[in-house]
């Protein structure tokens, strides 16, 4: 009994080592995957996306027939800005917060803000990049400010598909927690420039069309 007492203990010590060691080879293989997918899919997305329009909406409410307040767009080229265009007609004598859009004229259907929007695109002809993207999108394809087709791409999802971790990925904790900005304005030109540098500090690597 005492020698068979003494081979038990043996052998789970020793299914119990294999079984580490077998934990440990998956680990390491599994992540030595993950890297070879975000190293080709860099290859295939970061010359992409050196060139990109960054864009901000401000529309009052999260339903399309709120409308469009303010417009603001960056032409990034390697991560330096290299244009940009805002869209906004005040409401004169308005009192009181000029911020999600309220204090400005609804230039939803305004040709003009329309045309100037599609000649800054047509000039910097990259894809469109906005923070929680669906939603920005949602209105200029509802408003027919671009066609349902255009490259359209989710700075939210670059980060957390490039494993770039946060406990939220709202704008607000973006610039808290980089030392960017102490909060966001809700402003569209003030929240596509902090946009840019949270982008230009963490540089997403991983980029997959949000219309595809």
């Amino acid at each position: 009994m005492k020698v068979v007492n003494k081979i038990i203990p043996n052998k789970l010590f020793g299914i119990i080592f294999y079984y580490m060691i077998y934990i440990l080879i998956f680990t390491v293989y599994r992540d030595i995957l993950y890297i070879r997918k975000d190293f080709f899919r860099l290859e295939k997305w970061s010359e992409f996306m050196e060139k990109m329009v960054l864009v901000d909406l401000e529309t009052q409410n999260f339903s399309v027939e709120s409308g469009i307040y303010e417009v603001a767009c960056l032409a990034i080229v390697n991560y330096e800005i290299v244009d940009s265009l805002y869209l906004g007609k005040e409401i004169p004598n308005y009192i009181g917060p000029r911020k999600y859009g309220y204090g400005f004229y609804n230039i939803s259907r305004d040709k003009e803000a329309i045309e100037k929007f599609q000649r800054f695109i047509n000039k910097h002809p990259y894809p469109l990049v906005a923070h929680n993207c669906r939603f920005d999108r949602g209105f200029l394809v509802h408003y027919k400010w671009i066609p349902t087709s255009y490259p359209f791409y989710c700075s939210i999802e670059a980060l957390k598909n490039s494993r770039i971790y946060f406990r939220s990925y709202s704008l607000d904790i973006l610039v808290k927690s980089l030392r960017i900005a102490t909060s966001t304005t809700h402003n569209a030109m003030d929240d596509i420039i902090n946009l840019y540098k949270v982008l230009k500090k963490l540089k997403p690597h991983v980029w997959k069309p949000v219309n595809q």
